[in-house]
């Protein structure tokens, strides 16, 4: 029987301490490395919480159901690259961009969503494949409003990166600092800061680069 229990988890570890007597404490430290949004996984591991607070199950089924959870495949999105090109291209309509700047929109957020399944296969930091994927769409944007000379790039570049945008990770962010949980707060704050930063980072290298250089005549 376990006496106290006591844990804290961040975006980049995992802390437990249990003690059976109060007087002799064991601590477990886990680094996570790779992190991904599974709500699935989440409402799976809270039923089996609840089913344990309530008597229902006992330890031992949990943690054989808590493992099962853990080793069961990845959420498989049918055609993600699809719904990131569909996204963007409803976002830049959202910001008033007409046809052309729809199915531009389109192109390039379908070409983002590429490059950042890519990344995720490499396990590459999150701010290479925000870089890139920011130049990326900047570059589509320009290139189409140059080659065209009709619609704006701008409502390509803001439809395109919206999907891309940490927005929940800054939800939680300020969710786990309200609480009180300041460590996480800030973790995913500093996380979701450096995501945008590094797409605003990428846009602003190739619109600069176009500006300074008047390849596109933008």
């Amino acid at each position: 029987n376990i006496m106290e229990a006591d844990a804290i988890a961040t975006p980049t570890g995992f802390y437990l301490t249990i003690s059976a007597d109060g007087e002799e404490y064991r601590t477990i430290v886990k680094r996570i490395k790779n992190r991904t949004i599974n709500l699935q996984k989440i409402n799976d591991a809270n039923n089996i919480s609840r089913q344990l607070s309530s008597g229902a199950i006992s330890l031992d089924d949990a943690l054989t159901n808590l493992k099962s959870i853990a080793d069961g495949p990845p959420c498989q999105y049918r055609h993600p690259f699809i719904y990131g090109g569909i996204s963007s291209a409803f976002f830049a309509a959202l910001f008033g961009g007409g046809l052309f700047e729809f199915f531009a929109a389109l192109f390039a957020g379908l070409a983002a969503a590429v490059i950042s399944k890519y990344f995720e296969g490499l396990h590459s930091y999150k701010f290479f494949s925000s870089l890139i994927s920011g130049a990326l769409i900047a570059f589509i944007a320009v290139a189409a409003k140059t080659i065209s000379g009709i619609g704006n790039y701008n409502q390509i570049i803001v439809g395109s990166i919206m999907p891309l945008l940490p927005g929940l990770a800054m939800t939680n962010a300020i969710r786990d600092t309200i609480r009180g949980d300041l460590i996480s707060g800030i973790a995913r704050a500093a996380e979701a800061l450096l995501i945008a930063s590094s797409l605003a980072a990428g846009v602003g290298s190739v619109i600069y680069v176009a500006y300074s250089f008047g390849f596109w005549g933008i």
